[in-house]
């Protein structure tokens, strides 16, 4: 089992993805994460907000670890349930792994088996994974993701907006 990476410490955002859900049947879509490790430039993919119901858990699942568990389901010769990919997370939610496996079709890893609701099956060319996400990480610019594409959350402004607001209106005030 991986190691468990609190609140993504030492991690950079590279990049959040939207994709459907695996089953036609479900509401909304999910927002899923590459973040790379600042230090050994290791990247992982956390799964980061559901539109409709259900929870889940976003802790940062390393992409050697994924690519592991995929080669293991890839010679095993058959199609397999999303619950396959249980194993590589600490946190219980039923709707991680077939949330995840949502996010590893659409990176093109794994695909829904054509004639069998329900299972998946590793894409042969699953290894030129890494080599996608590598290309992603060079032609992004780290702070425009940040900014653009991380869900909002409702709450109190960040002091330094509050200050920025007050030396504005004092300045403002002063002019007058």
């Amino acid at each position: 089992m991986q190691q468990r990476v609190f609140d993504k410490v030492n991690q950079t955002l590279i990049k959040t993805f939207i994709c459907n859900k695996l089953s036609d049947r479900s509401k909304g879509q999910l927002h899923y994460q590459l973040w790379q490790d600042n230090d050994d430039l290791s990247l992982g993919i956390a799964l980061s907000h559901n539109e409709s119901s259900g929870g889940f858990s976003s802790e940062l699942i390393k992409v050697d670890d994924i690519l592991k568990t995929i080669k293991v389901l890839l010679q095993s010769g058959k199609p397999f349930h999303a619950t396959a990919l249980k194993g590589l997370f600490i946190g219980k939610s039923v709707n991680n792994y077939s949330f995840l496996g949502a996010a590893l079709v659409d990176q093109q890893v794994i695909r829904l088996h054509p004639q069998t609701a329900r299972l998946l099956e590793v894409i042969e060319e699953y290894e030129l994974w890494p080599l996608r996400l590598e290309e992603i990480v060079g032609k992004t610019d780290v702070q425009e993701t940040i900014e653009t594409k991380i869900p909002t959350k409702r709450g109190p402004k960040p002091k330094n907006q509050s200050i920025e607001a007050e030396l504005e209106e004092q300045a403002h005030d002063e002019v007058h």
